[in-house]
C-alpha cells in the first residue's frame, strides 16, 4: 500500500514525458495532472475511500492519529519539525546528489525525467502551471500523503513496535519512486515529524509540518519566477 501509489505516479509520469514514446509534457505539468487528476494522490484518495467503503465507514473514521495535542507542544513540534526539515533539504540534498553522482547508480535516469534538472527559466510560457504545481505541491498534496501515511498506515504498523516510524518515513522516501536522488534526504528530514505525530497520536503535527515545509519552498519557487 505503501509504494503502490508511487507506482502509478512513476508509470503516469513515464508515459506523459517520454519524449521518445509518450506525449513529451513538461515534468510540471505532469506533476499537477498527478496531484489533481491521475497519479499519487488520487490514487491515495481511492485506496483510502474503497477501505473505508468496504468497512461502511467514511475516510475520516479509519484516520487513527486524531488526538488533540496541548496547543504549545504542537506548535513547538511543528516549529521544530519544519526547521529540521528545511535544514537538511537545504545542506544535505546537495551533498546526497553528489554521493549519487560519484556512486553513479542513478545516472540511467534520462534528463526528461529529473526534477532536479529543471531550469524555471525554460518554462516562461508556463507561469500559470508552475504555480498551480507549487499551491497544490504545498497544500493537497502534502495533506492527503500524511492522512495516508501517517493518519493510515503508520497507527497500523504497531507490529514495528518503535521502529514504526522510521520504517514509516523509509516507506514513504522509497515511494517517491520519481526522485530517488532525493532518498536519504527524505528519510531524515520526514523522521521527526513522523516519530512526534506517532509519539502523540496526533497527524496533525505531520499534516501542518509538511505543508509548511512545502509551502515555503514553493513560495520561493514563485518569487524567484516572478523576479
Amino acid at each position: 500500500m505503501g509504494l503502490f501509489p508511487g507506482l502509478i505516479l512513476l508509470f503516469v509520469a513515464i508515459i506523459l514525458a517520454n519524449p521518445f514514446f509518450g506525449i513529451n509534457l513538461s515534468l510540471l505539468l505532469i506533476g499537477v495532472i498527478a496531484m489533481a487528476g491521475i497519479g499519487n494522490i488520487p490514487a491515495e484518495l481511492a485506496i483510502l475511500k474503497y477501505i473505508a467503503w468496504k468497512e461502511n465507514k467514511k475516510i475520516k473514521d479509519i484516520i487513527l492519529y486524531k488526538n488533540k495535542t496541548p496547543k504549545k507542544t504542537f506548535i513547538l513540534s511543528v516549529i521544530i519539525t519544519f526547521i529540521f526539515a528545511g535544514i537538511i533539504f537545504v545542506f544535505f540534498e546537495p551533498f546526497e546528489a553528489k554521493l549519487w553522482n560519484y556512486l553513479n547508480i542513478l545516472n540511467f535516469i534520462p534528463d526528461w525525467f529529473r526534477m532536479d534538472k529543471i531550469e524555471l527559466g525554460d518554462y516562461g510560457n508556463m507561469k500559470i502551471i508552475i504555480v498551480l504545481y507549487y499551491l497544490l505541491n504545498g497544500f493537497w498534496a502534502p495533506f492527503v500523503e500524511e492522512i495516508y501515511f501517517r493518519g493510515y498506515l503508520l497507527p497500523r504498523m504497531g507490529a514495528f513496535g518503535k521502529s514504526a516510524p522510521l520504517i514509516n518515513s523509509i516507506l514513504f522516501s522509497v515511494y517517491h519512486l520519481f526522485s530517488p536522488w532525493q532518498i536519504i534526504t527524505r528519510i531524515i528530514a520526514m523522521t521527526p515529524m513522523t516519530y512526534l505525530s506517532w509519539k502523540n497520536k496526533d497527524v496533525k503535527i505531520s499534516i501542518f509540518s509538511h505543508c509548511l515545509l512545502n509551502s515555503v519552498g514553493g513560495i520561493g519557487m514563485i518569487i524567484f519566477l516572478f523576479r
